[in-house]
């Protein structure tokens, strides 16, 4: 299931659409992926030593791998990247995009 994630601003004309599908990271992914993700993470630390927000927004999203949540404009964002870091990053992405998606419950 994709959900989509709005985000609006007052007084200044911000709209961002965040689609995004679930995942169960605890079943689906192993231990090398996740030492993969920490490395990527690392590395867009010292990319972005002016902490640009475009490489932020990248790293929130890097982060939300491990929360289960697998973000389709990561991979927009991993095309602004040096191409070895892009290509990782890109590997991990299809590698989640694999996983059984998961349902989100309301209560």
């Amino acid at each position: 299931m994709s959900w989509i994630l709005l985000i609006f601003t007052y007084n200044k004309l911000t709209i961002h659409i965040m689609n995004y599908t679930r995942f169960n990271r605890h079943e689906s992914m192993k231990s090398e992926t996740l030492s993969e993700i920490m490395d990527i993470k690392r590395e867009l630390y010292r990319e972005d030593v002016k902490r640009e927000s475009g490489i932020r927004s990248l790293e929130n999203m890097i982060c939300g791998l491990f929360d289960g949540y697998l973000y389709e404009e990561l991979q927009i964002h991993a095309l602004k990247l040096p191409t070895d870091l892009a290509k990782r990053v890109m590997k991990v992405y299809f590698e989640c995009s694999r996983y059984p998606k998961s349902e989100t419950q309301v209560y």
